[in-house]
C-alpha cells in the first residue's frame, strides 16, 4: 500500500497545478506567521530598518510578476505545440510533466499572490508596527526567490523544447522505466505463461468499464484485495494497450468474487486516454523511434538524428538484460501478470525506422549494429526477439538498396556481423 500511495503521489507531485497551489498555500501561510512573529519585534525597531518601504515593494512585486507569469505561459505553451509538431506530438507529455517550468511558474504565481494578498492585509490595517517588520523580511525572501527563479528559467529556456533536450528526457523517463521493469520483472507479481493464461477462461472475468490505455497497475493493491478474499488474480492484459469498454483486464480465482474485490482490481488497473511513461518502456521507445521517423521524413531528411534515435533504442533496451533483478524484494504471490511483450517493442521502434530509412544506408548499417548487439545479451528473449527483428531490417535493407552500389558495402557489414 505505502508502495502504491507513493508511485501515486509521485505522479500528482509532477502536475503543474500542485506546484502552484502548494507555493500560493505557503505565501498565504507566511502572511500569518508575520502576524503571529510581530509581538517578538521591539517597539521602534521598524523605523530603524525602513520597514514601511514595503508597500511600494508590494506594489511592484504585484504588478510584475502578473506580468511575468502570463509571458512564461506564453512561452511555456508555444514550446508545446512547437516540440509537438516538430519531434512528435508525444513529446508533450514529457514538457508537461518539466518539474522545472512548473517550480518556476509555482513561484512566480506564490509570488504574485503574497504581494496580493499583503497590500489587502496593509489596506485593511491587519499588519501593525512591529508586524510589518517580519512582513519586510518576507518580503525579501520572496525576492530573493524570485531572482533565483528567473535565473533558474533563463537558463532553462535556453534548451527548453530542443531536440537533444527533449530527446534526452524521454531516455531518461524510458530507461527509469527499464531498469525497474528489470529490477522487478512483472512488477513482482508471478509471471503468467501464455499456456497458463488460455487456462483461465472459467475463471470470473473483470471487464473495463472505460475504454482507454493501460497507464498503470499497482499489483500491491490486488494482492492486500486477494489476501481479504482468499482469491488469486490473474492479469490479463498487457501495461500500454488500448481496450474498450467491457473487454477482459483480469480474471480471478475465488470462492466468490464480490463487488469489493472486483472493484478493488479494476481500480487498480489505471486506465486513461494517453500512454504514459511511468509503467510503460514501450511507449518511451516508441516516441524515440517517432523523433527518428520525423526526422527520416522528406521534408527534413535528417538521418544523423534517426541514427542517434537508433542509439538511444540500443541503450534503453538493452537495460532490459543489464540491470539485475532484486532478488530481496518480496514476490506477490497471489497475482500473476504476463511478461513484457518485447516482440511488440522492436516492431514499434527499430521496424519503423527500418521501414522508412528507404537508401539511407548508414541508417540501416546503425540499425545492424544496434540490433546485433542486442542479439549478444543474455537475456532470452530480448536477444531472440533481437535477432528476428535483424532479419526483418536486413531483409527491408536489402530491398531498398537492390539498385544502390552501397549494397555491397552494406552485405558486407551485416555478413562480418
Amino acid at each position: 500500500m505505502i508502495v502504491t500511495f507513493w508511485r501515486l503521489a509521485l505522479q500528482v507531485s509532477r502536475r503543474l497545478y500542485f506546484r502552484v497551489l502548494m507555493i500560493a498555500g505557503l505565501a498565504l501561510i507566511s502572511l500569518f506567521v508575520a502576524k503571529l512573529l510581530g509581538a517578538f519585534i521591539p517597539q521602534g525597531f521598524s523605523d530603524t530598518i525602513g520597514a514601511k518601504a514595503v508597500d511600494p515593494i508590494l506594489n511592484t512585486l504585484a504588478a510584475s510578476m502578473l506580468s511575468v507569469t502570463i509571458f512564461s505561459l506564453t512561452i511555456m505553451t508555444a514550446t508545446y505545440r512547437m516540440a509537438s509538431a516538430q519531434w512528435s506530438p508525444r513529446t508533450h507529455v514529457i514538457l508537461r510533466d518539466d518539474t522545472t517550468t512548473h517550480s518556476v511558474l509555482a513561484n512566480f504565481v506564490g509570488a504574485y499572490l503574497f504581494a496580493l494578498v499583503a497590500i489587502v492585509l496593509r489596506a485593511s490595517h491587519f499588519f501593525g508596527e512591529q508586524e510589518i517588520v517580519v512582513l519586510f523580511f518576507f518580503t525579501i525572501a520572496v525576492i530573493a526567490m524570485i531572482l533565483l527563479s528567473l535565473v533558474r528559467w533563463i537558463a532553462h529556456l535556453d534548451k527548453l523544447g530542443s531536440l537533444e533536450e527533449t530527446a534526452d528526457q524521454v531516455q531518461h523517463r524510458t530507461e527509469r522505466a527499464m531498469r525497474n521493469l528489470a529490477r522487478h520483472p512483472c512488477y513482482r507479481a508471478q509471471r503468467l505463461t501464455a499456456a497458463r493464461m488460455r487456462e483461465l477462461d472459467g475463471l470470473v472475468p473483470i471487464r473495463a468499464r472505460c475504454h482507454g490505455y493501460i497507464q498503470q497497475i499497482f499489483p500491491e493493491r490486488i494482492q492486500e484485495a486477494a489476501e481479504a478474499d482468499d482469491a488469486r488474480v490473474y492479469i490479463t492484459a498487457r501495461i500500454g494497450t488500448y481496450v474498450q469498454q467491457g473487454d477482459v483486464l483480469a480474471r480471478v480465482e475465488a470462492n466468490e468474487v464480490g463487488d469489493k474485490l472486483a472493484g478493488d482490481v479494476h481500480g487498480a488497473i489505471l486506465i486513461d486516454s494517453a500512454r504514459s511513461f511511468q509503467q510503460d518502456p514501450g511507449f518511451g521507445l516508441s516516441v524515440l523511434s517517432e523523433i527518428g521517423l520525423r526526422a527520416l521524413s522528406p521534408g527534413i531528411n535528417d538521418p544523423e538524428t534517426a541514427i542517434a534515435m537508433v542509439h538511444r533504442l540500443s541503450s534503453a533496451m538493452a537495460l532490459l538484460a543489464g540491470v539485475a533483478a532484486d532478488e530481496d524484494a518480496p514476490a506477490l504471490e497471489r497475482v500473476w501478470m504476463p511478461q513484457e511483450d518485447v516482440e511488440t517493442w522492436f516492431r514499434s521502434s527499430f521496424d519503423r525506422i527500418a521501414r522508412e530509412a528507404g537508401t539511407a544506408l548508414e541508417v540501416h548499417l546503425a540499425i545492424a549494429e544496434a540490433l546485433q548487439y542486442i542479439g549478444t545479451l543474455d537475456r532470452h528473449h530480448l536477444a531472440v526477439s533481437g535477432r528476428a527483428c535483424a532479419e526483418r531490417c536486413a531483409v527491408r535493407a536489402r530491398k531498398a538498396l537492390q539498385e544502390d552500389p552501397d549494397l555491397d558495402r552494406y552485405l558486407a557489414a551485416i555478413g562480418h556481423a
